[in-house]
């Protein structure tokens, strides 16, 4: 069954004519989405928004993802919610004029509908490709005068700090999580249960309901993380042993082989050996690049100040500061230094065909940059500013 489209009106009603001659002067994009919209949503595009839902085959929307997508960028422009989308659907004839649902009493989607859309969007990455033809569209129509666009920016890269939405889990339950994958993987090619195999296996404690509990220690006992220790890495080998006597095979490619090195990662990053016969203990330190999540592989242990820790990202962020709109973004693990998005973030402002970079205003964490370097070239007189946000200070690089 072929999956519904949208397919607004290209002629206007009275009403509609009313509406457009209202937006003559103030939120022009209203007028300009709703003059555009048969054009920016044309077969082809929304062919290519339907490749989200192809590849699981179920769960279609009954909402076309082309009106899911204008919705996006209303919401975008006016800076709302999701609840509040839904509302203005109903309640605000601008919004309506441009879905194409005039005098309707009840929202043409739903909340959830556009929030499983928006998390489909980004990622297959059409945010992007829908935000890029909007642009097109707007060039080709004329609709707006690119002459007006600032011939040189003045722009500011600032970083914070992004949690994650993986579970941060110490080491004892790390490589309990990572055994759970494994147990859970086999349990599927042989067909039977988890329990079946982590009984067999030789690792028990994974019956438990959590791993600690299934180390069955006295954890008041000052020994009682060292014997823990012991007793868990015994019944890990135990089920790797196993693992590589009954399905060999699945060990060298797919999911079984991405769990059992996810293991071994925890395992080199947590652990260290003992003196012969001792067995092994907790890492002295943190391991660099450590992994602290099992389900976001990509989590790491940042600091916002010498103090203050937080597990996940970095999100960066390049802001225009003559209108303060935002006009690139970039993510990178927490522990990772700002300098390493300044190029990703640049590469996005340069796609866009905006001006060169003229003023740029970053805390000391960019001034390694090869990006910082290559505007302090390019820019003679004046001289580029750059605002060090960390101590509120202005150090004007490249003057002598």
């Amino acid at each position: 069954m072929a999956m519904a489209r949208w397919n607004p009106r290209q002629t206007y009603t009275k009403h509609e004519e009313w509406i457009m001659r209202r937006l003559g002067r103030t939120r022009k994009l209203f007028a300009f989405l709703r003059a555009q919209r048969h054009a920016l949503f044309d077969d082809a595009f929304q062919a290519e928004l339907e490749t989200m839902y192809r590849d699981t085959g179920a769960g279609k929307p009954a909402v076309p993802p082309a009106l899911l997508a204008m919705v996006t960028l209303l919401q975008a422009y006016l800076r709302v919610s999701d609840a509040e989308a839904v509302e203005l659907s109903v309640m605000d004839r601008r919004w309506q004029l441009v879905l194409d649902c005039l005098e309707a009493t009840e929202p043409p989607f739903s909340q959830g509908a556009l929030g499983e859309f928006r998390v489909r969007l980004i990622g297959m990455e059409l945010d992007r490709r829908l935000l890029e033809r909007t642009v097109e569209m707007a060039r080709q129509s004329q609709a707006f005068d690119a002459r007006k666009l600032p011939k040189s920016l003045r722009v500011a890269f600032d970083a914070s700090a992004l949690e994650g939405a993986g579970r941060v889990e110490d080491t004892l339950n790390l490589l309990g999580h990572a055994a759970r994958k494994v147990v859970a993987c086999v349990a599927v090619l042989l067909g039977c249960t988890v329990e079946a195999v982590a009984r067999q296996a030789g690792i028990p404690v994974l019956l438990a309901p959590s791993v600690k509990a299934g180390l069955d220690v006295d954890w008041t006992d000052p020994q009682a993380p060292t014997e823990a220790l012991q007793r868990l890495v015994q019944q890990l080998e135990a089920l790797e042993a196993w693992v590589q006597r009954r399905v060999p095979e699945a060990l060298t490619h797919g999911p079984l082989r991405e769990h059992v090195a996810t293991l071994h990662q925890v395992q080199a990053q947590d652990l260290e050996p003992q003196p012969p016969g001792q067995g092994v203990r907790l890492r002295q330190g943190v391991a660099p690049e450590r992994r602290c999540s099992i389900e976001d592989a990509a989590m790491r242990h940042g600091r916002k100040s010498k103090h203050k820790r937080f597990n996940g990202y970095k999100r960066h962020v390049a802001t225009e500061l003559e209108d303060d709109l935002i006009l690139a973004c970039a993510l990178t693990p927490a522990n990772h230094p700002e300098e390493e998005a300044a190029a990703p973030l640049q590469t996005d402002i340069e796609r866009q065909e905006l001006g060169p970079i003229d003023e740029l205003y970053i805390d000391r964490g960019y001034l390694s940059s090869p990006v910082v370097a290559a505007i302090l070239q390019a820019v003679v007189m004046p001289p580029a500013v750059f605002l060090l946000l960390a101590r509120w200070e202005v150090c004007a690089l490249g003057r002598r």
